[in-house]
Order: structure tokens, then sequence, then C-alpha cells
């Protein structure tokens, strides 16, 4: 059988009453509350030149050139080109096909040689390591995992973390903004009430007894 809960809001008495203090578990499920309005709020715009991009859709090179990334595949800038590091690799400023049929090549970058797999060349002249997989980028004099930094104007800034998955007890589970509102899952266990999320042995302690 499922149960339904019900739960009121206390009414003040009259106008003069006064309000009831904050508790820390409002408190918390107002905080927990901000940090879920993020999954609702549009991306921001990031400048690279006289372009704006969203940082998910492009990646910024040179802060003036946009490389797309295409299917969480970051394309990366090759003098005028972007490529992906999966098909081509970036000799100096010049794009060469990679051989999947046979050994690997040494490619050039200024003075140095590097191997495709394990580094990328950018700017003709500064390499960056390949680190799981993935191509680290350059940031001024550093090179940065792209999906942890962003960078502008020659600065690294961190990828903010990532909201929570799930409401927990007593956090709100519905969001609104301007765009609308949105139901956000409570966390294992725990049922919707009144727009939030609420243990169901707490709200009918008698049901849970076994």
């Amino acid at each position: 059988m499922v149960r339904h809960f019900c739960l009121s809001r206390p009414a003040y008495k009259n106008a003069t009453s006064k309000p009831t203090p904050i508790t820390m578990t409002r408190l918390l499920s107002i905080v927990f509350t901000a940090l879920l309005a993020s999954l609702v709020i549009a991306e921001d715009h990031l400048s690279c030149g006289s372009s704006n991009y969203f940082p998910s859709q492009y990646t910024c090179f040179d802060d003036s050139f946009l490389c797309p990334i295409i299917n969480g595949d970051i394309y990366i800038r090759c003098g005028d080109a972007c490529y992906s590091t999966s098909l081509y690799s970036c000799s100096n400023t010049t794009l060469k096909p990679i051989s999947h049929s046979g050994p690997e090549v040494l490619e050039d970058c200024s003075d140095s040689r590097f191997y495709p797999s394990q580094y990328v060349c950018l700017d003709g002249d500064f390499l960056c390591p390949v680190l799981n997989g993935t191509a680290t980028l350059r940031c001024g004099a550093a090179c940065y995992p792209p999906a942890q930094y962003t960078c502008t104007n020659g600065q690294l800034s961190p990828i903010g973390v990532p909201p929570p998955t799930c409401v927990p007890n007593f956090g709100q589970d519905e969001v609104c903004t301007a765009q609308g509102c949105t139901l956000l899952p409570c966390c294992p266990g725990l049922i919707s009430v009144a727009s939030k999320c609420r243990d169901p042995c707490e709200l009918a302690p008698s049901s849970c007894n076994h």
C-alpha cells in the first residue's frame, strides 16, 4: 500500500507574533537549494578575442582562436586548423595524419621531437603531455587538463565542482527560476512531500516498525 503524507505549514496566531528562528536544518536546506539552482542556470559565456563562447562547446587558443568540442572530443589548434588527436598530429604547425596500421612516428615541435600518443605540439614550439588519453592544453607557460580548468587571458580558472546528484533529507526538491521550475531527484529511501525530500520513517514511524 502506498502511503501519502501531507504536511501543513504552521500559521502565526497574530500579526505581532515573532517568526520562528531559522534552524540549522532549514539553513542547510537553503544552502543546498542554492547549490542545486546551478543545475538550471544557463552556462556562462567566456570571451575569446572578439567572440563569446560556451566552454562546453569550444576551446579558446591563444586568446583569439576557437576550436570546437565534438562529442566530447576536444579539437586542438594547428596553424589555422582544428584537429582531433585521434586522427591527426601537429608537427610544428602542419597537420599529419596518424597511421594506426604501422609503428608510431616521431614528429617535430620546434627543436624537440615527440610521439603523438604522448604529447601534443602547441603553437609550433610548446609540448604538453597526453594524460589518460586526453591532451592537456597550454595556458601561458603551463599545461592544464581541460576537464578541470579553463584558460582566459593566460590565467587558469578551476571549473566549478558539480552540484550534488540527489536531494538529501529536508532538502528542497523543486528549484524555480525565471525560466521555470525543475524537479530534482530525492536521494534513495526518501520521498517527495510538499516540495521537500523526506524520510518516510520520520513522518510515520509506525510504518517502519517491524
